[in-house]
């Protein structure tokens, strides 16, 4: 009994090593922070691309549904509604530019953060940080929206082949009942991304898979508590109306923030307990860096 009491005690000293390295609370804020200032210029690009595509705002709206609680999707559907139904060029320049700031911003605090749970990269150069960011921000968009195109118009498409392979008119019923567990892979995947590719650190896919999964069922099981408690307190939160609404996006991105930083802690721990200390991965910025080291000649000023 006193071998697994042991382990149980050096896991849980890991996990709280790599908590506080972490530094979660301010790194849910400054995520939350980041992505308040994301969404609405995202919806915005998204509301300019949508009718080039077919796609309504209805079936964009439902999606988000299932991933938001419903105190704080009622706060931002009207706002979506109108900006997905109304789309002019000019906003939509200046919605990318906002956005892609943001996110970029956003996506590099996460990294920093990430960082210090894994306890690497500590002198970052801070231009190839915001390169890669920005990479990595493309990447997780690209496949979201790839998620959401298929899903949003994956019913049309399998009705017009429907006379093709003659296959049962049910499926295209279930395919669009699908949108739980489309929203769970959505982010899933995104998930595993951001943890396997960001981080500084050569970290290993099987925990990665781990944090990945406990953070999806976490956030998804979050909106529901939200909805519930938006339920249960319905008046009040009518009482204040937009001022109440607004607090409980604010409040369910911090939460949401501190839940993602959780999961790097997981992941970083599960990895620490398995493979021993964490090592730094070397990105090409610093390979960059040290290349011309090796083929200089050292001037008189410098050591030998």
């Amino acid at each position: 009994m006193k071998e697994p009491d042991k382990r149980i005690r050096q896991s849980v000293c890991l996990f709280m090593h790599h908590f506080q390295m972490a530094q979660i609370s301010s790194s849910a804020a400054t995520l939350a922070y980041y992505t308040l200032l994301s969404i609405f210029p995202g919806i915005l690009i998204v509301g300019n691309l949508l009718p080039m595509m077919g796609i309504g705002a209805k079936e964009v709206s439902s999606y988000l549904a299932s991933a938001i609680p419903e105190s704080v999707y009622g706060f931002i559907e009207p706002i979506v509604y109108d900006f997905l139904q109304h789309g002019s060029g000019g906003m939509l320049t200046t919605g990318a530019i906002v956005a892609l700031w943001s996110t970029s911003q956003g996506i590099a605090a996460f990294q920093r953060s990430v960082n210090h749970a894994y306890g690497v990269a500590e002198n970052q150069n801070p231009i190839m940080n915001r390169v890669l960011s920005f990479i990595w921000m493309v990447v997780v968009i690209f496949i979201l929206f790839v998620l959401a195109i298929t899903y949003g118009i994956g019913e049309t498409v399998l009705a017009h082949l429907q006379p093709i392979f003659h296959y049962n008119m049910s499926y295209i019923k279930m395919f669009t009942q699908l949108r739980w567990p489309v929203t769970f892979m959505g982010l899933f995947i995104a998930l595993t991304l951001l943890y396997y590719f960001v981080p500084n650190a050569h970290v290993h896919l099987r925990f990665v898979l781990v944090g990945s999964l406990v953070v999806t069922l976490c956030w998804m099981g979050l909106s529901r508590i939200f909805s519930l408690y938006a339920y249960f307190m319905n008046s009040r939160i009518i009482s204040y109306k937009t001022i109440g609404a607004f607090m409980a996006m604010m409040i369910w991105l911090d939460f949401s923030g501190m839940l993602v930083m959780l999961g790097a802690t997981i992941n970083a721990t599960l990895q620490e307990m398995h493979e021993g200390e964490i090592t730094e991965r070397r990105r090409l910025g610093q390979w960059l860096e040290g290349f011309p080291r090796h083929h200089r000649k050292p001037n008189n000023h410098e050591r030998p």
